[in-house]
C-alpha cells in the first residue's frame, strides 16, 4: 500500500461523524490508524504504522492516543455503523438483526491489562489471553460491526480500584451483562437479536424485553421445560427433543437446505413463556433447540432468523485475518479497547467503499446485497489510495513529472 500523505477525499462522508466526536487534534490519527488497518497486508503494529503515515505521526504519539488521549472510541463506532447502516437504505420502519457473541485471543504478555486464563474454543485447550465480547448488525445480508467490549475479570478489576493502578477504575461486568448492556443502548427501534446458547440468560432476555425486541437463541440441552396446559409436567430438553424429533418431525427446506423441524410452546426455565423449535439434518444424529419470545412464528421461520448469526463468526474470522484484530501490542485496557474499535471501523470503510460502487445497490430490497469478500474490498482501497497519490503527484510542484508519466502508463495499460 502507497504512504499516505493528505486526506483522502473517498473518507470525507465516511469519515465525517468521527471527525465531529473525536474533534480535529485527533482526527489525524483516527483516519490514518483506520485506513492503514484496512489497506495494509501482514500483521499490524506501531512500526508499520508509522511506516504507513509517512512519518507524520511517530510510534510515541500513536500509542498516546491509543492509551491516554480524551476521546469515545466505543461512540465512534456505533455512529459510524449507524451511518453504514443508513447509507445501505435502512430505515427505522425496517428490523434489522442484533447478533450478540464473543471471541477469544491467545496473548503472552505478562504487563498486558485484563489478561486471564480463559478457555480457548477454537483450539479445545486453556491458555492466557483476552475474551472479546462483540455485536454486529446485519441488514440486506451485510454484516456492519456495531459494538466491541473487553472483558476484563474481578480481580483485574479489583486492582484498577486501587490508587497507584494505572488504569481508570473499572466496574466488574460478566459477559452476559456486557451484552445486555449493549442491547439496551442500541439505536434501533426494532431488532431481531440473535446469540448462542450460553446468552440466553434473565440478563438478556430482560434486556430483549425491556426494548421490545425479538430474539432467538440456542437453549443448552440440561434445561427444563414445561409444555403449555402441564405447569407440572417437567422435561428435560435433552430427552424430549430427541423424542419430539422422531415422532413427530417434519422435512422443511429453510434456505436451500433440508431440515427435519418440530415445534412446542411452553415455559422455558429461567427465561419464561417461548417457542421451542428442534431442528435436525437428515442423515445427522447431532439437534439443536431454539427458542423465541415471538410464539407466533412457525419453525421455518425460527430457523431462517438464526441461521443469520453465522455472520458473526464470519465478521470475527475475516478481522483477525485481514484486519489484525488480534495483532495489538499496547498494554493499558483502553487502549487495548480502542485498537479493537478502530479494527472494526476500518472494517466499516470497507464496506463503505465498496457499497458506493456502480451495480452494489440491488433494486430489490428484500435481496441480500453482494459486496465481495474483504479482500476484494481491500484491493478497491488500496486502488483509490494509488489513484489519489499519483494525482497528488501530478498536481504537486516537485513531482509533478513524475505523477504524469505514471497516469500516462496506467492509462495505456488499461
Amino acid at each position: 500500500m502507497p504512504r499516505m500523505g493528505k486526506f483522502p477525499a473517498f473518507g470525507k462522508r465516511f469519515f465525517r461523524r468521527a471527525r465531529k466526536i473525536v474533534g480535529s487534534c485527533h482526527f489525524a490519527h483516527i483516519w490514518r490508524i483506520v485506513v492503514a488497518l484496512a489497506a495494509m497486508n501482514g500483521r499490524r503494529n506501531l512500526k508499520r504504522f508509522e511506516a504507513a503515515c509517512r512519518d507524520h505521526h511517530r510510534r510515541q504519539s500513536i500509542g498516546f492516543f491509543l492509551s491516554q488521549a480524551h476521546w469515545d472510541a466505543p461512540e465512534v463506532l456505533r455512529q459510524t455503523a449507524m451511518d453504514v447502516l443508513k447509507q445501505l437504505g435502512w430505515t427505522p420502519r425496517e428490523k434489522a438483526y442484533l447478533i450478540i457473541d464473543d471471541t477469544q485471543k491467545r496473548k503472552r504478555g505478562k504487563q498486558m491489562d485484563a489478561v486471564s486464563r480463559i478457555f480457548l474454543h477454537a483450539e479445545k485447550v486453556y491458555a492466557q489471553g483476552h475474551t472479546i465480547v462483540g455485536c454486529a448488525l446485519v441488514y440486506r445480508g451485510v454484516v456492519i460491526p456495531y459494538a466491541v467490549r473487553l472483558w476484563a475479570s474481578e480481580a483485574f478489576c479489583a486492582e484498577t480500584e486501587k490508587a497507584s493502578h494505572p488504569c481508570d477504575p473499572l466496574p466488574f461486568r460478566k459477559l452476559t451483562q456486557l451484552a445486555a448492556e449493549i442491547i439496551a443502548q442500541a439505536d434501533l427501534p426494532k431488532a431481531i437479536v440473535l446469540f448462542d446458547s450460553f446468552y440466553l440468560c434473565p440478563a438478556v432476555i430482560q434486556a430483549c424485553k425491556d426494548r421490545d425486541f425479538r430474539y432467538v437463541g440456542v437453549v443448552k440441552k440440561n434445561r427444563n421445560f414445561f409444555p403449555d396446559g402441564r405447569d407440572r409436567d417437567k422435561r428435560r430438553i435433552a430427552a424430549y427433543g430427541r423424542n419430539v424429533l422422531r415422532r413427530l418431525g417434519r422435512a422443511n427446506a429453510v434456505r436451500g437446505k433440508k431440515y427435519r423441524l418440530v415445534q412446542r410452546v411452553g415455559r422455558l426455565s429461567k427465561a419464561g413463556r417461548v417457542k421451542l423449535v428442534f431442528s435436525r439434518r437428515p442423515r445427522e444424529s447431532s439437534w439443536i433447540a431454539m427458542a423465541t419470545n415471538e410464539t407466533r412464528w412457525n419453525a421455518k421461520t425460527v430457523l431462517r432468523h438464526y441461521l443469520t448469526r453465522w455472520g458473526i463468526e464470519v465478521l470475527f474470522k475475516e478481522s483477525k485475518q485481514y484486519l489484525g484484530l488480534g495483532d495489538y501490542q499496547v498494554l493499558r485496557y483502553r487502549g487495548i479497547e480502542r485498537y479493537l474499535c478502530l479494527v472494526l471501523i476500518a472494517h466499516l470503510l470497507l464496506t463503505h467503499l465498496t457499497a458506493n460502487q456502480p451495480g452494489a445497490q440491488a433494486d430489490d430490497r428484500n435481496k441480500p446485497l453482494d459486496l465481495g469478500s474483504v479482500p476484494q474490498r481491500q484491493q478497491t482501497l488500496r486502488t483509490k489510495l494509488w489513484d489519489d497519490t499519483i494525482n497528488a503527484m501530478e498536481t504537486g510542484s516537485r513531482n509533478r513529472r513524475v505523477g504524469k508519466k505514471l497516469k500516462n502508463l496506467l492509462l495505456l495499460e488499461s
